[in-house]
C-alpha cells in the first residue's frame, strides 16, 4: 500500500511541475511553432515501402525521449551535461539526458520500494542511485573515448608529418586523417575540417577540438601546432617529436599499469568483500545481521564503516594511479 502511496505521490507532483512549465512557455512554443513552418523538415516520398515509413522501436522511444526533453531545455544542468556528451561522443543533448537519468531514478525507486517492502527511506535511495547511475556510465564513456583518442594520436601525427613531407598541406593531411584513421580520431578530425570548410579559422577549429577531447596530448599538439603558425618552423619535424613523446608515455603509462595492477586488485577486494561477506551472514542467519540496522548503535557502525570503506578505496586508487 504504502507503495503506490509513493508511486502516486511523486506522479502527482511530476505531473503538477510539468503543467506549471507547460502553462508558463506558451509564448516560447509559439514562437517555435511559427519559425517550424520556414524550417520543418520535406515529408518522406511516397514511394517508400510501409515497412521502411515505420520507425522501430528505439526510434520511439527516442521520440518519447525528445517530447519530455522540452521541459529540461531551461535547465543550466542541461547545458553543461552537452560538453561531457559530446567528449562522450553521444548523440544526445543535455535535457534528453536528464530524462533518462529522471527515469532512471524512477526505476531505482520503484525498485528499491518494491523489494524494501514500502520503506520511504529505500525509495529515496533508489531514486539517487538511479539517477546517478546514467552519469557514471557518462563519466566511462568519456574515459575510454578519451584514451581510445590517445593511443590513436601518436600514429595519426606521424601521418600528417609524412603528408606533409610528400606535398600535402595541412588542411589535406588532416583529411587523409579523417579517412584512414579509426573512429574516434577519424570522427574528431572530421569535424575539425568540417569547421574550417564552413569558414572557421584553423585555429579556432583547433581550439573547438582540445575543448572537446580533453586530453593533455591534443592541448600539446595544438599549443605546437598554432606556435608553428606565428612563428614558422618545420611542422612535420615537430609533429615528429611529439608523436614520440606521446608513444614514450603511453609506454610508460603501460608499464605503471602493470606495476600496480596488485595495488588496484587489492583495492577492489577490500571494497567488495564487506558487502559479499554480510550478504552471506544474512543468508545464513538472518536475525544475526538485522541487529546492524534496528539498533542505534548498528546503524551508526555500518554507517562509519561506509564511510571507512569509502576513504579506504579513495586512498588506495590516489596511491596507484600515477600521473604521467
Amino acid at each position: 500500500m504504502l507503495t503506490l502511496i509513493v508511486a502516486a505521490a511523486f506522479i502527482t507532483v511530476f505531473v503538477a511541475v510539468v503543467g506549471l512549465y507547460h502553462f508558463g512557455t506558451v509564448a516560447r512554443r509559439e514562437v517555435k511553432m511559427r519559425i517550424s513552418r520556414y524550417v520543418a523538415k520535406p515529408p518522406a516520398p511516397a514511394s517508400l515501402r510501409p515497412e521502411q515509413a515505420v520507425a522501430p522501436a528505439m526510434g520511439v522511444w527516442r521520440s518519447l525521449v525528445r517530447q519530455l526533453s522540452r521541459h529540461f531545455e531551461s535547465f543550466q544542468w542541461s547545458r553543461r551535461l552537452e560538453h561531457r556528451l559530446m567528449q562522450a561522443g553521444l548523440p544526445l543533448r543535455g535535457s534528453e539526458f536528464l530524462v533518462i537519468c529522471a527515469g532512471s531514478a524512477l526505476m531505482g525507486m520503484l525498485t528499491l520500494v518494491a523489494l524494501a517492502r514500502g520503506r520511504l527511506m529505500f525509495a529515496v535511495i533508489g531514486a539517487i542511485i538511479g539517477y546517478f547511475v546514467p552519469l557514471l556510465v557518462l563519466r566511462v564513456k568519456v574515459e575510454r573515448r578519451t584514451k581510445a583518442f590517445n593511443d590513436q594520436l601518436g600514429d595519426a601525427l606521424i601521418l600528417i608529418a609524412n603528408s606533409l613531407r610528400t606535398g600535402y598541406s595541412f588542411l589535406q593531411s588532416i583529411e587523409m586523417v579523417s579517412r584512414e584513421m579509426p573512429p574516434p580520431i577519424a570522427a574528431e578530425f572530421a569535424r575539425v575540417l568540417r569547421e574550417m570548410n564552413l569558414g572557421v579559422t584553423t585555429e579556432e577549429a583547433l581550439n573547438n577540438l582540445a575543448k572537446r577531447v580533453d586530453s593533455d596530448d591534443i592541448d600539446l599538439v595544438v599549443t605546437a601546432v598554432l606556435i608553428q603558425r606565428q612563428v614558422g618552423g618545420n611542422l612535420a619535424e615537430v609533429l615528429d617529436n611529439i608523436a614520440n613523446t606521446i608513444r614514450s608515455r603511453i609506454k610508460i603509462k603501460g608499464e605503471i599499469k602493470t606495476l600496480t595492477a596488485q595495488g588496484r586488485i587489492s583495492g577492489v577486494i577490500i571494497g567488495l568483500l564487506p558487502f559479499a561477506l554480510g550478504l552471506i551472514i544474512y543468508a545464513l542467519n538472518p536475525g544475526y545481521m538485522q541487529v546492524l540496522f534496528t539498533h542505534p548503535l548498528g546503524r551508526a557502525l555500518v554507517a562509519g564503516a561506509v564511510v571507512s570503506q569509502i576513504i579506504g578505496v579513495l586512498l588506495i586508487r590516489r596511491i596507484v594511479n600515477i600521473d604521467v
